[in-house]
């Protein structure tokens, strides 16, 4: 399913966010949602969103929690929020920049992630643990850099 989300966005002190553009985010990601430009889902919208002469954004997503940040102040975004299942991607990338033998990754998902990880572009075999829904750890034998995607 996917639901049509308007809200009209102020910067601090009142006046109207008119045609500003405004990222949107997965609530708990590092992720840009991705946007639809109806409710069939078939075809992809920009993002960040542009707002109208009003400061209205709307845009259509799958149910679940997102949210923008328009100078400084986070606006929180609930899509339909009668339904409960998990926003889809639901994507967190991991960036391991210092080498380390273990990565502690909290991705605040609240459901155990599927995990890929990548080193030097490429997949490689490492000990994924999940302590609890909220965290990952991810174990080499040796102190090593990359990325880790976590997708509920």
């Amino acid at each position: 399913m996917i639901v049509l989300y308007s809200r009209y966005l102020f910067f601090p002190g009142g006046n109207p966010a008119a045609n500003f553009q405004v990222p949107i985010w997965h609530h708990a990601s590092n992720q840009e949602a991705l946007l639809f430009t109806d409710a069939t889902g078939e075809t992809p919208a920009d993002n960040p969103v542009t707002t109208d002469s009003e400061g209205l954004a709307s845009f259509y997503a799958p149910p679940g929690n997102y949210s923008a940040v328009l100078a400084g102040e986070q606006f929180h975004i609930p899509v339909d929020e009668s339904v409960s299942t998990p926003v889809w991607p639901g994507l967190w990338i991991h960036t391991q920049v210092s080498s380390a033998s273990v990565w502690a990754v909290a991705h605040h998902f609240g459901v155990t992630p599927q995990v890929d990880v990548l080193v030097s572009g490429q997949v490689v075999d490492a000990d994924v643990a999940h302590p609890d829904n909220e965290h990952t750890t991810i174990t080499f034998g040796s102190p090593t850099t990359g990325v880790a995607h976590l997708r509920r």
